[in-house]
């Protein structure tokens, strides 16, 4: 019994040491809007996958001010899934601020995503960033820890293995 015990203290140990991500079901849709990053009057492209060939979407921006219908977007495919590429065009009256993009079907079905909106400025471009190539250079990444970290996480280990090795005595 005090195996039991022992390996269910080591699997809830793992489990809050490696979280994990639930894995979405099939055929939820999906959404992306680039750049997720815009200014005002700018254009974004929204792309849909995950969704049967032949659904419309209907395309809103939920912000701080209102909701703003942007338009529709029709699912094409072969196939099980299907989805879409949809650019629209940001008015200019747009207050800036965080949105939230989201792709709706008359039966309920929908995706979110978020979006970014920036004020215009003279030295923007209402066009998306300009891609650039990878310069090849290595970067360098701070993996120092603080003292107080260093600590603790020893303190985790050193209380499991005491904590296992009596659970061990006691079973034997």
């Amino acid at each position: 019994m005090n195996k039991r015990i022992f390996c269910s203290l080591i699997l809830a140990l793992a489990f809050t040491a490696f979280p994990f991500q639930p894995a979405r079901a099939h055929g939820e849709p999906v959404i992306v809007v680039e750049p997720f990053v815009v200014p005002v009057g700018g254009q974004i492209t929204v792309t849909g996958s995950e969704m049967e060939p032949g659904e419309v979407f209907m395309i809103t921006l939920e912000g701080p001010a209102a909701s703003i219908s942007l338009g529709e977007a029709t699912a094409s495919g072969e196939g099980e899934e299907g989805g879409f590429v949809a650019q629209f065009t940001l008015a200019l009256d747009i207050t800036p601020g965080s949105y939230t993009l989201t792709a709706t079907t008359e039966d309920g079905d929908s995706a979110t995503t978020d979006l970014e909106i920036t004020a215009a400025s003279e030295n923007a471009s209402a066009q998306p960033a300009e891609i650039r190539e990878p310069t090849g250079e290595q970067h360098e990444i701070d993996r120092n820890t603080t003292p107080a970290e260093q600590v603790g996480a020893a303190l985790v280990i050193g209380l499991s293995l005491v904590g296992g090795f009596i659970l061990i005595r006691k079973s034997d």
